[in-house]
């Protein structure tokens, strides 16, 4: 099997030739990491031993639109940077720290009129060239799978908020959040809309459900604001005969049925204990036959390893949840470091080699 039939082998739930291994990382395209020599070796490695995803990231810009009139970004200065909007409503105003990795300081909604400028900005539906993918996709036939991410409603409107305050807001002005989550999926259902028809795929990939996960908010939450909403998005997708993935870190075993009922083809990252709440087993037994497991290694946990632990590790995945299929190891996060360190890199080719090693069937 190539990459793109065992991938998709496995989020049928599925028995392919071996478990897909995956680092999301991509040898094939420019990108930070092809361009970083401290990968040299790794990458040499993804090529010879991982199942590759070529993600191409949907260009919503601000606010899942396409045109934002007078946006301007500024530096003002300590390694920060402004972002403003002249909403119909008002400006609205975003700082971030201008590092890889930096973090957000200011965020565009703190107040009841800062959401109500938001939902004032028109929305103008995202019709990118999609030339350009169809033509990477048809270099790596052979050596990768397309996928296309995408943010889910609360996705995009969790990043708006300060965490703190998007829980706030969740209590005491629910209704504008429902607003909000509304207009969202809208423009999500257009987007995709536009991708079916243009047979954009073949995996669907969202991000989101991790802002609704306790202690931050609760099952009742989770309910009104993910699976009331992602359970659409997700069932057009299928349809259609793609695939779909939801990406969530945090505690998830709870929700586990509230993913049945959402009905992805593969559920990532299932993180263990204690960050997370998954035993990989216990998960297999419960959704193992109608969602593909992709997990569940802690990167920390591979990063810091000796040989022998990065072994074990990947061994007790494959003996929890390879049987019968429907499973992808991968680790709980892609690589980050820029330059990774030298020990790191040396763990995750070793990762590399043991998926290939005990992943056959």
């Amino acid at each position: 099997m190539n990459t793109e039939e065992r991938f998709l082998t496995a989020l049928k739930c599925k028995q392919p030739d071996r478990v897909p291994v995956t680092l999301f990382l991509n040898p094939y395209t420019k990108n930070w990491a092809t361009e970083d020599k401290s990968y040299t070796k790794l990458m040499d490695a993804v090529k010879e031993y991982s199942d590759v995803v070529y993600d191409w990231h949907f260009p919503f810009g601000h606010f899942n639109t396409a045109v934002v009139k007078d946006y301007k970004t500024e530096d003002i200065g300590s390694g920060k940077i402004k972002q403003s909007i002249n909403a119909p409503k008002g400006e609205l105003c975003r700082i971030i720290q201008d590092k890889f990795g930096g973090g957000t300081e200011k965020h565009w909604i703190e107040s009841l009129e800062d959401a109500e400028k938001v939902l004032s900005i028109p929305y103008v539906p995202c019709r990118p060239d999609l030339n350009e993918f169809f033509k990477t996709k048809k270099e790596l036939k052979d050596k990768a799978v397309a996928q296309v991410t995408l943010p889910d409603p609360i996705c995009i409107v969790g990043d708006l908020f300060k965490p703190e305050m998007f829980c706030t807001f969740s209590i005491e002005n629910r209704d504008l959040i429902i607003k909000m989550l509304d207009e969202f999926k809208k423009r999500i259902l257009d987007e995709i809309d536009y991708l079916i028809k243009n047979d954009v795929g073949p995996v669907y990939y969202f991000n989101g459900p991790e802002y609704v996960l306790p202690p931050l908010m609760s099952p009742l939450d989770f309910n009104d604001f993910v699976v009331d909403y992602d359970t659409e998005i997700i069932q057009k997708i299928n349809k259609a005969g793609k695939y779909t993935i939801i990406h969530s870190h945090g505690k998830v075993n709870k929700f586990l049925d509230s993913f049945l009922k959402i009905g992805p083809s593969g559920l990532n990252v299932l993180e263990p204990p204690p960050s997370g709440d998954i035993i990989l087993a216990d998960a297999k037994k419960k959704i193992g036959k109608k969602i593909c497991m992709i997990g569940n290694i802690q990167y920390d946990d591979l990063a810091r390893a000796s040989l022998a632990q990065v072994e074990k590790l990947v061994k007790d995945c494959m003996d929890a949840a390879k049987e019968g299929g429907g499973f992808i190891i991968s680790p709980c996060a892609s690589p980050y470091e820029s330059p990774i360190p030298e020990k790191t890199a040396e763990n995750l080719i070793h990762y590399l080699k043991m998926a290939n090693k005990y992943g056959k069937y």
